[in-house]
């Protein structure tokens, strides 16, 4: 049975995602595949601040993050940060507290969103993938989904200090996938991290194709060409009811 969402957070989830929907034009593909209970790590690449803010709207089950202690500062931030469950690292400290953090959430059946880059791309090329992600999912069973993301970087590049409104970009969302190696070393966790990343990358793929395929002038172009073979299979038929031959009556 899916896990009830503490009111905190729904009603910040809820607000932030009106907000969301009215300043930008977010598009969720596949949402379907993310499992409604059990133990669940969302994997994503990273490109914007605004990521993980889009994928708590997503997802209709409370999601937890990992974000550096720093980006407490600030009353609002912390305040926000708090309501939704974020969980503080310590990168000077090794960030073992944080990863005890997400360990204990997934094992009561919770859902934890991880960037296993470990930062965001400041090219949009996706790097190598770190095995945090294949360690949370040995250690508790969760099932990975993976989700690609694309053109956040446009809606709030690295150079910007605020985000650009009314910008479409999409998020995809990948099959569950599962540890399943008996063994946990470094071998079989980086196989499995390289296998989410790959994904990842497929996904990536499969929405740059969507994405071409619903601008403007792709559109366009489909509905000119639906429109000519529309035409062709109304004269083909039109011809073919006629007793007599278009051809042969032009000729008599």
């Amino acid at each position: 049975m899916a896990k009830r969402e503490p009111l905190a957070y729904t009603t910040t989830r809820l607000t932030l995602g009106t907000f969301l929907r009215i300043m930008f034009r977010p598009r969720y593909l596949d949402r379907a595949k993310i499992p409604v209970d059990g133990p669940l790590i969302i994997a994503a690449n990273h490109l914007s601040h605004i990521d993980p803010a889009f994928i708590m709207t997503a997802v209709k089950r409370p999601i937890s993050y990992m974000s550096k202690k720093e980006h407490f500062d600030g009353a609002i931030r912390r305040l926000v940060f708090k309501r939704v469950g974020v969980i503080p690292v310590d990168r000077e400290a090794g960030g073992s507290d944080a990863l005890d953090g997400a360990i204990k959430v997934l094992k009561e059946g919770g859902a934890i969103g991880i960037f296993p880059e470990g930062t965001r791309s400041k090219t949009g090329i996706m790097g190598q993938g770190k095995t945090g992600v294949a360690r949370l999912a040995a250690t508790t069973g969760a099932a990975v989904v993976p989700v690609a993301i694309r053109q956040t970087d446009d809606v709030w590049p690295v150079s910007k200090r605020i985000p650009r409104p009314w910008r479409k970009f999409y998020y995809k969302f990948g099959d569950p996938l599962y540890f399943g190696s008996s063994e946990i070393n470094s071998d079989t966790l980086r196989e499995f991290t390289d296998e989410v990343m790959q994904n990842i990358d497929q996904l990536s793929k499969e929405c740059e194709d969507y994405w071409k395929s619903n601008t403007i002038s792709a559109r366009l172009r489909n509905w000119s060409e639906n429109t000519r073979s529309g035409m062709r299979h109304r004269i083909e038929s039109w011809r073919k009811n006629r007793k007599v031959p278009l051809l042969s009556r032009i000729r008599k």
